[in-house]
């Protein structure tokens, strides 16, 4: 062990063993994620009222009380929706994560809308069993149904943003506003067309992506 001077005596006596804060903190953002990953499982599976705090400490294998530190559950199911879409939590808005900035730096319009597309949906095939359980279940539980309105106003917000971005290259078709297109935007982009074409009706992914590609041409683009 390393030793210091004590300055009252002159003499060696051994140094405090620096806490390493920086190796907790990688620690605990690992054990969230573990957690986070594991109610999104847990919620995809068996909704929203049946999951416990005990089966997402099951399957994150953590003690029950680790669950409830980075809980309640209202919180985990925003917070395991956000990173099954995504990729990680967070609340700002799509066009400032750093997983878009690739997508939006590309400057030829079909290889934007291809790399578009292959987002949209492989985030739904994540995200996809989740979002039906957030959504079904608020509609029972009022504290979970205001979360639920704003994320769909955040929602409402990124598809702007977007929308103005495409706006200011001279993308977008002059026959609509701005608000009109974003409105657009947030279907395409959103987990309805996944549920409906793929959920229910049986289209493979690449189906999907073909109709994204396609549907944006056709009423986004001039």
């Amino acid at each position: 062990m390393s030793k210091v001077m004590d300055p009252a005596d002159g003499r060696k006596t051994p140094a405090k063993r620096r806490y390493n804060s920086a190796r907790r903190a990688e620690q605990a953002a690992e054990t969230r994620r573990r957690i986070v990953a594991a109610a999104a499982e847990c919620f995809a599976e068996r909704g929203y009222a049946r999951t416990t705090l005990a089966q997402i400490a099951e399957r994150a294998e953590v003690s029950v009380e680790s669950v409830a530190a980075n809980g309640p559950k209202r919180a985990l199911i925003l917070a395991a929706f956000e990173q099954s879409l995504a990729g990680e939590e967070g609340q700002q808005g799509t066009v400032e994560r750093d997983f878009a900035a690739p997508i939006l730096a590309l400057e030829d319009r079909e290889e934007f809308l291809e790399a578009a597309a292959e987002f949209a949906v492989t985030s739904a095939s994540r995200a996809i069993g989740i979002w039906r359980a957030f959504s079904s279940a608020a509609d029972d539980d009022e504290e979970l149904a205001a979360v639920y309105r704003a994320l769909a106003g955040r929602r409402r917000e990124d598809a702007r943003a977007l929308a103005r971005i495409l706006d200011s290259r001279g993308w977008l078709r002059p026959d609509a506003t701005v608000e009109q297109h974003a409105d657009t935007l947030a279907l395409l982009t959103g987990l309805d067309p996944y549920q409906l074409y793929v959920r229910d009706f049986g289209w493979t992914e690449d189906e999907l992506r073909a109709w994204f590609v396609d549907t944006a041409r056709r009423l986004l683009f001039a």
